[in-house]
C-alpha cells in the first residue's frame, strides 16, 4: 500500500479530472458531426448523468479531494448534453424543447445534490453513516447498470455503433488516474475505488466487442452489397434478354405480314 502523499493524490486526481472533464467531448462531437446517435443508448448517458448526483454528494461529504469533487459535476453535465443529443437527433425533436429539457434537468440536478449534501451531513452529525454509504454505493451501481442498455444495443445491432471509441479510451484513462489518486490517501476509499474499477472494466469490454464484432459487421455489409450488385446485374441481363426476344418476335411477325 503506497504511503500517504497529498501532492501525488492531488496530481493523479487532477489528471483524472482533466481526462474525465473531456471524456464525453469526443462522443458529443461525433454525434454532432454525424447528426445521428444511432447505436448510442440514451439510457447510458441519462443514467450516468444521474449517477453523478449521488457520487457528487458522496465526494463532497467525504471531502475526498477537490479534483474528485469536481469530477461528478463535469461528468454529469457532459453526459446530460449527450443524452439531450439523443433526444434531438434520434428521433427528431425540436431544438427549443431539447434545450428546455437540458436546462430543467440541470436545475433539478443541482437542487437534488445540494439537498442530498445537507441531508447526508445531518445524518452523520446524528451518528448515522448509512445514507453516506448508500450514496457512494448507489452511484457505483448506477454507473455499472447504465452500461447494460449499451450492451443490449450492441447485441441488437451486432456491432458497436454510435459510440466513440476515443471517448471510451479517455474514460478508462480517467478511471485509472482517479484510482491512483485514492492510493495515496491516508485511508483507501474502497467505494470510490470499486466505482472507478467498474468503469475501467466495462468500458474495456465495449472496446473488446468493437474489435471483435465490427470487422464481422463490415464483412456482412460488403457481402450484402455484393449480393445486391449481382442481383442488379442479373436483373439487367434478364431485361435485355426479354427486350431482345421481343424485338426478334416482332421482326418475325412483320415478315409473316
Amino acid at each position: 500500500m503506497p504511503k500517504e502523499n497529498a501532492a501525488l493524490e492531488n496530481v493523479f486526481g487532477t489528471i483524472g479530472t482533466v481526462l474525465w472533464t473531456g471524456q464525453i467531448i469526443p462522443q458529443i462531437w461525433k454525434s454532432y458531426r454525424e447528426k445521428t446517435t444511432v447505436g448510442l443508448s440514451p439510457w447510458l448517458m441519462l443514467i450516468w448523468s444521474v449517477s453523478g448526483i449521488f457520487l457528487g454528494i458522496y465526494a463532497i461529504v467525504q471531502n475526498i479531494n477537490i479534483p474528485i469533487i469536481v469530477q461528478p459535476q463535469v461528468f454529469s453535465t457532459l453526459a446530460a448534453i449527450s443524452w439531450v443529443q439523443c433526444l434531438y437527433y434520434d428521433p427528431k425533436r425540436p431544438r427549443s424543447l431539447c434545450v428546455a429539457i437540458f436546462l430543467l434537468y440541470c436545475v433539478l440536478f443541482a437542487s437534488l445534490e445540494v439537498a442530498g449534501v445537507f441531508a447526508t451531513r445531518a445524518t452523520l452529525r446524528a451518528g448515522d453513516g448509512k445514507l453516506l454509504r448508500f450514496t457512494g454505493i448507489f452511484s457505483g451501481v448506477l454507473i455499472s447498470v447504465a452500461l447494460i442498455p449499451q450492451f443490449i444495443e450492441i447485441y441488437r445491432l451486432r456491432e458497436v455503433r454510435g459510440i466513440s471509441l476515443l471517448f471510451l479510451i479517455v474514460d478508462i484513462s480517467g478511471g485509472v488516474f482517479s484510482m491512483l489518486s485514492l492510493g495515496f490517501k491516508r485511508h483507501m476509499d474502497w467505494v470510490a475505488a470499486v466505482t472507478y474499477l467498474g468503469v475501467i472494466i466495462l468500458d474495456g469490454a465495449i472496446i473488446l466487442l468493437a474489435a471483435i464484432l465490427n470487422p464481422l459487421a463490415r464483412k456482412r455489409r460488403q457481402a450484402a452489397i455484393s449480393e445486391s450488385s449481382n442481383a442488379t446485374a442479373v436483373a439487367t441481363i434478364d431485361e435485355d434478354q426479354i427486350q431482345t426476344s421481343f424485338k426478334a418476335q416482332k421482326s418475325l411477325d412483320e415478315k409473316h405480314l
